[in-house]
């Protein structure tokens, strides 16, 4: 990954943590945290740790090392206070990050037909397990699309949302009686392409135990250099 490139994630991240448009661009002194009331989050980006959670939580963590905030269940029992009427906590997941600054070559990605239709891509939802569809919001994505096969039947669809006008945070989804023939693979390609067109650093984030689709963005040139592991919190 170019060092420019690199420096563009470090920015954006900044960002959507809260932090210093600087904070993560120097050689870290340690873990960065930040006050949030809302969630607990750890992110790792590179050689940068990050932790934003309650003031509470943040000294409660204090002494436990990387491996363990970046540990689901460890954050959810972070989130059990025994004091009245603070905080219990829902896991949202543990995730890779991973980015690209490369334009995916396939020459499937000239010849597929491809729709913005809005229906099209309601449509290739209805055909997917709930869980998938909450987890990728392709039909709430800023940019969106659904390729068809030669008989104008929905085989995938993909799109990205825009990240402090910086990331393409990309979302990919196939019907699981359509999976393992390369549908997907195209429709992220695309979507990997169209994001660096419109000057975005594309951005995958996949849950730690999915490695069909860590593989998948690997064979797409991304790079895996972070997590993203959170927990919301409910008053």
């Amino acid at each position: 990954m170019d060092p420019n490139t690199r420096a563009i994630v470090e920015l954006a991240w900044a960002r959507v943590l809260k932090l210093p448009d600087d904070a993560l661009m120097a050689r870290p002194s340690g873990r960065v945290t930040r006050v949030d009331d809302s969630m607990i989050m750890f992110v790792t980006l590179w050689e940068h740790r990050v932790l934003a959670a309650p003031e509470r939580i943040l000294l409660r963590a204090a002494d436990l090392s990387d491996t363990e905030l970046a540990d689901g269940p460890t954050l959810l029992g972070l989130s059990r206070d025994p004091e009245p009427g603070t905080c219990t906590g829902r896991l949202l997941g543990e995730t890779t990050l991973s980015f690209a600054d490369s334009y995916v070559s396939n020459d499937a990605l000239k010849s597929v037909l491809v729709t913005d239709d809005v229906a099209a891509v309601t449509d290739l939802e209805r055909l997917c397990p709930p869980d998938d569809i909450a987890e990728v919001g392709l039909s709430k994505m800023d940019w969106k699309f659904a390729t068809l096969d030669d008989t104008d039947q929905i085989t995938a669809g993909a799109g990205f949302d825009e990240w402090e006008q910086i990331l393409g945070h990309l979302g990919v989804l196939t019907p699981p009686a359509l999976r393992r023939y390369g549908f997907g693979t195209v429709a992220a390609g695309i979507a990997t392409n169209e994001a660096l067109d419109r000057g975005l650093i594309p951005q995958w984030r996949a849950r730690r135990d999915n490695s069909a689709s860590r593989a998948l963005a690997a064979r797409l040139g991304f790079d895996e250099v972070g997590s993203q592991t959170a927990v919301s919190l409910a008053g």
